[in-house]
């Protein structure tokens, strides 16, 4: 093989590899992301819920026939301290995402909180409670609680990973903050415990098995080998 030719087929192997390497991650991402939806999908179908005889260490005390969906530790309340926010439309369901940006909606369309002066603060740290029902904080000096049925708008806040709630029974906005590696998790969880409320499980179920199929299409291809590149490379051995 001439000069010229190795040299252009080094080039070539070179391009090759760098575009392995991405590939690589790229797959690695998609991998997450299918490890992710097949759990959220086997937990729709198999997990109705927990009550304190299945799960003892349950900080909240439930109501009769109340069912938890998952207890969230070191989340922040949150409020907001300004008098002049206020929320524009709204329905009482919630999304999450479910992989590369897309979110599944449990109801219609989220309402949007038009924010005042001040944004919200956080005024202690606890455990957040999900059930089919509800969602309570507790904390060493605060304590919240935002019924389903009572639940006029919400909001997952962006790039912040904070979930903010307004209730008919209360005027003053408030929230949970949590890591950002915990928003899928908290998403998911009151997507799914309000789809219990909602009797909508098997339409949670339908949307993640969609989006599963969709997710196992758009698996990334891997780089292809030049095939005069393979036959060099086959002639060097």
């Amino acid at each position: 093989m001439g000069l010229w030719r190795r040299t252009r087929h080094k080039r070539a192997l070179r391009r090759y590899r760098r575009a392995a390497e991405a590939y690589r991650l790229e797959q690695a991402r998609w991998d997450r992301d299918a490890a992710e939806l097949r759990g959220q999908l086997d937990v729709a179908k198999t997990f109705g819920g927990a009550t304190v005889t299945d799960e003892p260490q349950i900080p909240l005390r439930l109501h009769p026939a109340e069912r938890v969906f998952s207890v969230f530790q070191n989340v922040g309340l949150v409020e907001s301290r300004s008098q002049g926010g206020h929320w524009e439309g709204g329905h009482s369901g919630f999304s999450f995402r479910v992989a590369k940006g897309v979110r599944w909606n449990v109801g219609a369309t989220k309402g949007r909180y038009a924010k005042g002066q001040e944004p919200p603060t956080v005024i202690d740290t606890g455990a957040a409670t999900v059930t089919d029902r509800r969602v309570v904080f507790q904390g060493p000096k605060q304590s919240r609680e935002w019924d389903f049925d009572k639940l006029l708008a919400y909001r997952h806040a962006s790039p912040e990973p904070m979930t903010s709630f307004q209730v008919s029974n209360r005027e003053q906005v408030s929230g949970l903050l949590y890591d950002q590696d915990q928003a899928p998790e908290v998403h998911f969880r009151l997507a799914l415990a309000m789809a219990h409320h909602q009797g909508t499980v098997t339409q949670l179920e339908h949307h993640l098995e969609a989006e599963l199929a969709a997710h196992e299409r758009d698996r990334p291809p891997p780089p292809e080998l030049p095939p005069k590149i393979r036959t060099a490379l086959r002639h060097e051995r």
